[in-house]
Formats: C-alpha cells, sequence, structure tokens
C-alpha cells in the first residue's frame, strides 16, 4: 500500500495491474492515486511501512584490516626463499595481535590445492628448499586477521598482491613427498620425481604403521605426469586399521633394488664378423669371406646371417 500526502491530508494509493512497460516491467511498480482537487498542489508519497535497517557495531569484534603490503621474496645462500611483507598503513598499531596465512603453489595449479601456512606476530616466511620442487616456478599471496589472543575478532583481509619465483635446477632426489588420511581406512601418499630417470629407477613408497613394527611395501604405485615440469608425479594408498588420534606412520621413498637372474649361456652375444671381403670365383659369382670371433668354448655353435643390397639402395635381402 502507498500514500500520498498533501497539506492538510493523507490518502490511500493502490498497485495498479494495468499496462505493462516491456522495458521496465521486472522493475517497477504502478500505483493509482484518486485526487479529487484541480488547484496546484505539491503532493508526497510513501509506503505505509517503515524500511530501515540498524545495528550495533562493537568495533574490536568485527575488524577486517588493510591487507598487507611490499609482498617479497628472497633466495637464500642455502638454497631456501624467504617471503617477506609488512602490515598495511594503519595496522601496525595493532601489533602483535595481528596473524597471517601465506599461501603458495605452482603456477599451474589452482589456490585450492596450494600449502597454507599460520603464522603469528611474524612478518616472514621460510619456505625450505626440500619442500619445494626444483625448475618449477611458483606463486604466493599473504592476508592477515586479528588472532585469538588479542580478544578481539574479525575476518581475513583480502589478500595482497602475489609474489612469484622460479626454484634452481636440482638433484635427482625424489621431492613433495605428501601423506593425507581420509579420516577413515586410507592414507594416500604421493611424491614427484624426475622424468629423467623413471625409466632407469623403480621408486617405492615404505611405511611402518608403529616404530616397533616391520616396514612393509605400498603397492600398487601410479604414475601421472605434469604439466610444464621435468617431473611425474607418484602415488600410493596405504590401508589404515585400528586407527585413534595418536596413531603415527613413518613413511619413505627410496630406489628399490631390482633383482634378475640371468643365465649367462641363455645370452650370449658375440663379437660381429672381422674382415668381410667379396670376390669374383671364375664361374662369375661373388664369394664372401670373413673371420668369425672364436668362442671360449668350442661346443657353442654359431650362426650367420648375410644381407645384401644394390648401391645407395638398402634393401635388406636375406
Amino acid at each position: 500500500v502507498f500514500f500520498y500526502v498533501t497539506r492538510d491530508k493523507e490518502m490511500t494509493c493502490r498497485s495498479h495491474r494495468g499496462e505493462n512497460h516491456a522495458d521496465c516491467q521486472n522493475s517497477t511498480m504502478h500505483w493509482v492515486c484518486h485526487i479529487h482537487a484541480y488547484e496546484q498542489r505539491i503532493y508526497n508519497f510513501k509506503f505505509d511501512l517503515t524500511l530501515h535497517a540498524e545495528l550495533n557495531v562493537h568495533l574490536f569484534q568485527n575488524v577486517q584490516t588493510p591487507p598487507p603490503q611490499n609482498l617479497s621474496v628472497t633466495l637464500m645462500r642455502s638454497g631456501d626463499f624467504l617471503l617477506t611483507w609488512k602490515a598495511a598503513d594503519g595496522s601496525q598499531r595493532l601489533g602483535d595481535a595481528l596473524e597471517y596465512e601465506v599461501t603458495y603453489k605452482r603456477k599451474w595449479e589452482s589456490w585450492e590445492k596450494a600449502v597454507s601456512l599460520l603464522l603469528s606476530n611474524a612478518t616472514r616466511c621460510h619456505l625450505s628448499d626440500k619442500d619445494l620442487v626444483p625448475e618449477t616456478s611458483y606463486v604466493a599471496r599473504v592476508r592477515t586477521r586479528l588472532g585469538q589472543a588479542s580478544g578481539s575478532s574479525g575476518q581475513f583481509s583480502e589478500w595482497s598482491t602475489e609474489v612469484s619465483w622460479k626454484t634452481p635446477e636440482g638433484d635427482l632426489q625424489p621431492k613433495n613427498l605428501r601423506c593425507l588420511f581420509n579420516g577413515a581406512d586410507r592414507l594416500m601418499c604421493s611424491w614427484e620425481v624426475k622424468k629423467a630417470i623413471i625409466t632407469s629407477v623403480l621408486f617405492g613408497l615404505f611405511f611402518r604403521a608403529t616404530p616397533a613394527s616391520a616396514e612393509e611395501e605400498c603397492s600398487p604405485v601410479h604414475e601421472k605426469a605434469l604439466p610444464h615440469v621435468p617431473y611425474v608425479v607418484q602415488s600410493c594408498e596405504i590401508p589404515v586399521s585400528n586407527s585413534s588420534s595418536q596413531s603415527q606412520y613413518h613413511v619413505s621413498v627410496r630406489a628399490k633394488t631390482e633383482e634378475k637372474l640371468i643365465e649367462p649361456w641363455k645370452n650370449i652375444k658375440v663379437l660381429p664378423p672381422a674382415s668381410v671381403s667379396v670376390t669374383m670365383t671364375k664361374s662369375q659369382e661373388y664369394e664372401l669371406r670373413w673371420k668369425k670371433h672364436t668362442l671360449k668354448y668350442n661346443f657353442i655353435k654359431q650362426r650367420y646371417q648375410v644381407e645384401y643390397w644394390k648401391n645407395n639402395q638398402y634393401k635388406k635381402v636375406s
């Protein structure tokens, strides 16, 4: 219901479902007011409902600071990386009350896959070389909020501007070993190894459910190529039984020793014949001669395969 008000009276206007205007029918309401007057007047229109909102705001229970500033990354002599930043202008007076969340990831990953670190009363974060994959581009960001110890509360700031860097070339050690428990009966572990060695080195995941238990090998190991980096990710799922809040598994990844029984007499490769020559006989035929390689054991017989072709037309004829 709508009212219109003049200087001396108040009357009711009602919504009208008459003609629709195609250009504004979804956002405009039409009202009809019956006015019995001929002289010029000033009219005021108002709802018969009170439209308003109000809130008592406790300042230090509703804090959202500006995002941290000047985020930068430095390569240290140790090969590790150091992220540094400072509190935004106006937030410095909160001092020790601030805590920070640092997240970092590889550039091609989504932020949902990023590593998250929560720091109190610090404006720097040390990233160990052991936790980073060599020859890989990373990106990091940071945000802040009031810590619980401050007695105040609020929500995280917006994220800072991002900073990126690339790790140098590394060794052949497995990298980025991580394990996640599904909360029930599976512990999924993954690690990354260089593509260049996976054809010649086989890696395995070994684990102990308790310090006193025998070491077991996880099987099967799955493998998946990673985009943009010379690494592949390998993974294996460890079955978990009788888990508790105190359960702790020890896991390790290492190159496996592959064993194979080789019988020498079934795997002989002799040297190629030497001094190969060809001569024409009196009967206009060609005779091919060579010297065979003498073996230590006379009972081993040798067979020969001869190939020939026209000059510059290599086509085997045996």
